[in-house]
């Protein structure tokens, strides 16, 4: 609990915070210009207005801005140690390397939470502003909490393999690629990859927003568990120079 505490002061530094706020809101930014043709998208997919709008949200939060969001707190994360050469004096303190990397790690995924608990208030707050839901505002945020909850399930695999990958790698640009390329693979590739993506972190996200079984969505929060366990592993015997 100290290290996480440690790590949670530590944040103050970085963007990491803002990007939990800014990522959302450019996600209900960028769904308003569905606005204008919301009414032939709705009659097109079958949904009420306020599904439709919130369904496109969903969309472009879990296909691009949540990834690119995760690959750069895992990044200005580890960047923490990595660009200030912290690492000796960090790994010679009388605390478990686990410990350290754990702190990491539920820091970035708590970040993740706040992230999704902020778009959930800016979403319902659009529509309400909006007029979308009139009368079904409370149906529109039990779904908006089901979706929101699988999506943020499912990212966590996505954060504790960006994560494991900052902390090995030194350089920032080559951190930030790996996540930038990925996500380009989940999006380029979303209609070749079939069954696959739903095993591919960068794009579990978008597939979660489709009805997934209960075992997928296990799996998915269970592999974010080993990769985390990996990654404490590979601090463990991560040599300093």
């Amino acid at each position: 609990m100290a290290c996480v505490l440690a790590e949670h002061a530590k944040l103050k530094r970085t963007l990491a915070r803002g990007l939990a706020i800014a990522a959302p809101v450019c996600a209900v930014l960028l769904s308003l210009f569905v606005l204008a043709n919301l009414d032939t998208l709705a009659a097109s997919k079958g949904m009420p207005r306020w599904q439709a709008y919130l369904d496109t949200l969903l969309r472009i939060w879990a296909s691009f801005l949540l990834p690119i969001m995760a690959t750069l707190q895992a990044v200005l994360i580890a960047q923490l140690e990595h660009a200030n050469r912290q690492w000796k004096y960090l790994l010679a303190l009388p605390v478990s390397r686990t410990s350290l990397y754990m702190a990491k790690s539920v820091n970035l995924f708590g970040l993740l939470l706040l992230a999704h608990v902020v778009l959930w208030v800016l979403a319902l707050v659009a529509c309400a502003a909006f007029g979308l839901a009139p009368g079904a505002l409370g149906e529109a945020a039990v779904f908006l909490s089901r979706q929101l909850g699988a999506t943020f399930a499912a990212a966590l695999a996505l954060a504790a393999v960006q994560l494991l990958v900052s902390i090995r790698l030194e350089s920032f640009v080559g951190a930030i690629g790996v996540g930038l390329v990925a996500t380009l693979v989940a999006l380029l590739g979303a209609g070749t990859m079939g069954q696959a993506a739903g095993y591919f972190p960068w794009s579990m996200p978008i597939h979660a927003l489709q009805p997934v079984s209960p075992a997928w969505m296990a799996g998915a929060v269970l592999a974010a568990v080993l990769v985390t366990a990996l990654g404490a592993q590979v601090l463990r015997r991560m040599q300093v120079h």
